[in-house]
């Protein structure tokens, strides 16, 4: 990994970010194109109604500059060509640091969450 998602694999939880993880996820399961990508987005919880489908195509470029995804043109004989995703192994990588520290976040999260509700007793 080259420069701006790098950091993200270490504070998963910090602004947009959980949309990577959760974009290069649902390429592992197949390689698919934006717009079928961003109704499958809501298989984990994101509102995506809350994104316009320009954000998720920004994003999908900006990580195929930094080589977590590829992407190659599928032309049909029916139909406008669609560029079709697939996760890279430096995808693959960045998913398995991301998952490590996300689950120590959850800890330190749910160590707050105690607190809190103890406190607030």
């Amino acid at each position: 990994m080259r420069g701006r998602f790098r950091c993200c694999a270490h504070s998963p939880f910090i602004g947009g970010d959980i949309l990577i993880p959760a974009i290069l996820v649902t390429l592992m399961k197949k390689p698919t194109y934006g717009y079928s990508l961003i109704e499958e987005l809501g298989e984990f919880g994101i509102n995506v109604a809350l994104f316009h489908p320009s954000v998720i195509y920004r994003m999908l470029r900006m990580m195929e500059m930094e080589g977590l995804v590829i992407s190659s043109w599928d032309v049909r004989d029916i139909g406008p060509a669609r560029r079709v995703y697939t996760i890279t192994d430096i995808g693959k990588s960045f998913l398995k640091s991301w998952s490590m520290n996300a689950k120590e976040n959850l800890k330190m999260i749910e160590k707050l969450i105690k607190a809190i509700e103890e406190g607030g007793e």
